[in-house]
């Protein structure tokens, strides 16, 4: 990768406009990340909150939901962060939390799917409707056309592209979706895309979702005429799969530095807030193989031979239909007009069974050769001419080692997709982060797992933190910030979440979190203090504030939490 050389600007004025970037991850994303905006809300620089010195998001997954509810809300003239926070949290809280029933019960019923027609009947749109009719993310995409926030201008909703691997933007600045995918018919639709759709696109992850197809999935009136003229274009005649932004970038980086790049003021603070991991559960393979004596070609034989009609079929079918004639011959009756009805009632059995399993296996039969046939033809076209001994060999295996060998091949590519490839990318991203020579003493990283106190393969015996901001991370912050770094990646509380209080958890780690970040960084600065050529008179009156609030989270890691509580 080349290094950024250009020359940074020769002062530069902190905090004076700041760039939010919130990371994939689920809940744990949404609400440490609430946690961020609610501690930019507390601290004051210049005698104003920092959140008010915010002028562009960029969000991925989890973060979204987060990202675009509070972007609408920031764009109503009555906005109260202290109303927002109330609104969001109550939506959310675990005895409230119906986005995963609400979702599964969408899906599962008819009449939604008649009436949203346009869309695929999958799970994916199943939350993208339920999103959409939830008060913090009714509307489209045309409230960020001309946005009224007074701080807030642009955001950034990243998602990926299935047709050529590209982050996806939803953004209001710069080229909406990305270069091969962006022309005059999508500019002219964009505007009108649902939030709902928004936040579904960002967060589908893999395996747990589907693409959402652009633009069949997100426009109700298939008749437009923009409409129209945008699908009979070759690149999107069927459709472009739109899912999770994690898989390009989940820290929503590369967005949030063209944002900069492109802003006639360059920000003087990016913040990604990251709830992502270095560390991933090691991957073992499978070594439970049993000798089940059967190869695979027997067992698949002894399967397809299921499929066939048996002689036993047409015995049933004739033992029926002799049983039937003899009774008509009054042979088990001495009734001069009627044979027996018992006798007649057994016959007919026999003859239902054995024309109904002669039938059935006739057509299963037809289906299997079909199915075959097409196997056969998906080997030729995808097994190399060089392989082809190699895999047919593997039906001669006993079916134990083939079943080994099958799950460990489905076990690692799935912790590939879903960990490895992610862990990679998530370095990559950073590595772009920080060769920005143009970006020194502009970034901070805040993540969840910083102050848990739990060792790394990176940092030694013991986690190491910063001996000139005192106290240290106290037994009770550290113990706070483990459980929320421990919470899984779901759209959803589960009873283990509940009994820890990981909502409550995430918020505060997300504060007190920030509030050591900013201390880090005003230090920093300080080193620099004589070549930045900055008055660090409003800079010392912010870091009192974070001085004082530090110790107050190490004595109670929730104080802030519950202070916003108690304002509503």
């Amino acid at each position: 990768m080349s290094e950024d050389h250009s020359s940074p600007e020769s002062t530069f004025i902190p905090f004076e406009n700041i760039g939010l970037c919130f990371s994939g991850g689920g809940y744990r994303a949404t609400f440490y990340s609430l946690g961020i905006l609610s501690y930019l809300n507390k601290v004051k620089f210049k005698e104003k909150p920092l959140l008010e010195y915010v002028e562009a998001l960029s969000s991925v997954s989890g973060g979204t939901l987060l990202a675009v509810a509070y972007a609408k809300s920031a764009q109503d003239a009555k906005h109260s962060f202290t109303d927002f926070f109330k609104v969001f949290y109550q939506t959310f809280e675990p005895k409230n939390d119906k986005l995963l029933d609400t979702a599964i019960k969408k899906l599962e019923d008819d009449t939604v799917w008649k009436n949203n027609a346009y869309k695929t009947r999958s799970l994916i749109n199943a939350f993208a409707l339920t999103y959409a009719e939830m008060e913090v993310f009714k509307g489209d995409f045309s409230m960020f056309e001309q946005p009224v926030s007074k701080h807030l201008k642009q955001v950034c909703y990243n998602a990926t592209d299935f047709s050529f691997g590209l982050t996806y933007r939803f953004q209001n600045t710069g080229v909406f979706g990305n270069s091969p995918l962006s022309n005059t018919s999508v500019e002219k639709l964009k505007f009108k895309v649902q939030l709902g759709d928004i936040i579904a696109s960002s967060s589908c992850f893999p395996l747990g979702f589907e693409p959402l197809q652009f633009p069949d999935d997100y426009f109700k009136d298939h008749n437009a005429t923009d409409y129209k003229a945008l699908k009979s274009l070759d690149r999107f005649i069927d459709g472009v799969g739109i899912m999770d932004g994690g898989i390009a970038d989940n820290q929503g980086i590369g967005s949030m530095i063209r944002i900069n790049e492109r802003m006639k003021n360059a920000l003087s603070l990016i913040i990604v807030n990251d709830v992502g991991s270095f560390k991933m559960v090691p991957w073992h393979q499978d070594n439970s193989f049993e000798k089940k004596g059967v190869s695979l070609k027997q067992f698949v034989a002894k399967a397809l031979a299921y499929f066939r009609i048996k002689p036993l079929y047409w015995i049933l079918l004739a033992i029926g239909v002799l049983i039937v004639a003899i009774n008509s011959m009054k042979i088990f009756n001495s009734c001069d007009d009627c044979g027996s009805p018992a006798i007649y009632i057994i016959g007919s059995i026999l003859i239902g069974i054995g024309l109904t399993l002669t039938i059935l296996g006739g057509f299963a039969s037809v289906i299997m050769k079909f199915f075959k046939g097409k196997m056969a033809s998906l080997f030729k076209k995808n097994v190399p001419e060089p392989l082809v001994d190699d895999i047919l060999s593997f039906k001669k295996l006993d079916i134990g080692l083939v079943q080994q060998m099958l799950t460990n091949r489905l076990t690692s590519a799935v912790k590939m997709i879903n960990d490895v490839f992610l862990k990679q990318m998530r370095r990559l991203n950073y590595d772009l982060f920080y060769s920005k020579y143009s970006l020194n003493n502009k970034r901070i990283t805040t993540t969840v797992y910083k102050l848990n106190g739990q060792k790394t393969p990176y940092s030694g015996a013991s986690p190491s933190y910063n001996k000139d901001i005192k106290p240290a991370p106290s037994k009770l912050l550290m113990s706070v910030g483990l459980t929320a770094s421990e919470t899984p990646t779901t759209l959803w509380w589960d009873k283990k979440d509940i009994a820890k209080n990981r909502m409550d958890t995430l918020i505060a780690c997300g504060q007190f979190t920030l509030c050591y970040e900013l201390m880090e960084y005003i230090l920093e600065l300080k080193k620099s203090k004589d070549d930045l050529k900055i008055d660090f008179t409003e800079i010392d009156t912010l870091y009192e504030q974070l001085k004082k609030d530090w110790k107050a989270f190490n004595k109670d890691p929730f104080f802030a939490l519950e202070e916003l509580k108690n304002k509503y």
